[in-house]
Order: C-alpha cells, then sequence, then structure tokens
C-alpha cells in the first residue's frame, strides 16, 4: 500500500493528457493534409470533420473534468488551439505555402529541367510527392501531385491573374507558381 497516495489523480491525467494528445494529432492531420499537397475543397472539408471531432473531443473532455469536480477552463485551451489551426489551415492553407515557400528552389530547378525537355519522373519535393511533370499542352509547366482522369491537381508555373485551367479550385502562392486543381 502507498503512503496514502490514491492512484485516482494519475489516472485522471492520463485521460485529462489522452483527449488533449487526441486534439493535437486531429489539428496535426489537418497541417499535414495541407502541407503535402492536399487539394484545397479536400482540406476545407477535412477541417469541417476534424473541427467537429475536436469539438466532440473538447466537450468530452470539459464533462471529464465537471464529473471530476475540476476546473474546466484549463481544458478548454488545448481544444481552443487545436480548433483555430485548424480553421487557420482551411482559411489561409498556410501549412502548404510554407512547404511551398521551403522547396521553391526545387520547383524552380524541376521547372527548367522540364523546359529544357527532361521527362519530370515521380519524386519528392519537401513534404509534397509529384507524380508528374509536363510542359502542360498551353506551354506551362505542371508538377502534378495528383493525377485524376476527371481532372488533375498540382503546382503550375503561371501568374494568379491569367491560368488557363479548368479550375475547381486554386491556392494563389506567388507571382509564378499558383496550387490548382482542375474541374
Amino acid at each position: 500500500m502507498s503512503l496514502g497516495h490514491s492512484p485516482a489523480p494519475l489516472k485522471r491525467n492520463r485521460i485529462d493528457l489522452a483527449l488533449v494528445a487526441l486534439c493535437g494529432l486531429l489539428s496535426l492531420a489537418a497541417v499535414l493534409v495541407s502541407a503535402t499537397g492536399g487539394e484545397k475543397v479536400v482540406v476545407v472539408l477535412l477541417a469541417i470533420v476534424l473541427g467537429l471531432a475536436i469539438i466532440l473531443v473538447g466537450s468530452i473532455l470539459i464533462g471529464y473534468r465537471r464529473h471530476t469536480q475540476r476546473k474546466v477552463l484549463p481544458a478548454l485551451i488545448a481544444p481552443v488551439l487545436a480548433l483555430s489551426i485548424i480553421i487557420s489551415v482551411a482559411a489561409t492553407h498556410w501549412p502548404l505555402r510554407v512547404s511551398y515557400a521551403m522547396s521553391r528552389g526545387a520547383f524552380d530547378a524541376i521547372a527548367q529541367r522540364v523546359r529544357g525537355c527532361e521527362q519530370g519522373k515521380p519524386q519528392r519535393v519537401g513534404l509534397v510527392m509529384i507524380r508528374k511533370a509536363e510542359v502542360y499542352h498551353n506551354g506551362i509547366i505542371c508538377l502534378w501531385t495528383g493525377l485524376n482522369p476527371n481532372g488533375k491537381t498540382g503546382f503550375v508555373q503561371c501568374g494568379p491573374d491569367y491560368v488557363p485551367f479548368n479550375l475547381w479550385s486554386m491556392v494563389r502562392l506567388d507571382a509564378r507558381w499558383q496550387f490548382i486543381s482542375e474541374d
């Protein structure tokens, strides 16, 4: 028998920690899907689902803390922070922008090689998997991350004001590169 220590506080802390970790993992999922080149609409829909999951996990955490007669306010920090991250990912696509910015030189180098008639093989650029690199029929360099026959997804080297594709969605990255999904 221990010296008056109850295992209950340790168990409560583990449950709290597990629920907080789940909030963190859910927000990390949104960040990773965006950073690895997830299509804009998919990222937004995923954010909605993950946001609802965070609300559910946060509600369970708050309910559990009330049940164990502990302060609720500290338990709100993790779900609110995780929900804020998910909303920011869906609204601004900042993980994709950061991933692109960190690999911009590699994107430019691949584009230069493709422009020089080198065949674009599947390759990883930072966190993004380029499945096909080509000069599209309109003369624009395309680094495709998704090859759906109904519409490709990927990075195209053109200005943000004129993107000559049948667009489903687009994330403006800078003056030379855009992330698009064709319809």
